[in-house]
């Protein structure tokens, strides 16, 4: 299951680098592809723990210093 999520406080491609590195430090997590031109991540999770996994996501993104 795919999901998008808005980010905000990307200025750079090392800030585009932490998100990342966040989102995919969630365990559950197959796929991430941030958009820095479009404040934007995508991210695939496995199975179908989407919704507990979206929640992880946006701690651990929100913990980089980032909102989601």
């Amino acid at each position: 299951m795919k999901q998008t999520f808005d980010i905000t406080g990307m200025t750079c491609a090392a800030c585009s680098a932490r998100v990342e590195k966040a989102a995919r430090s969630v365990p559950g997590v197959d796929d991430v592809a941030v958009n820095l031109l479009k404040n934007s991540m995508d991210v695939t999770f496995a199975g179908g723990a989407v919704a507990a996994g979206a929640a992880a996501v946006e701690a651990a993104v929100g913990k980089a210093g980032y909102g989601a």
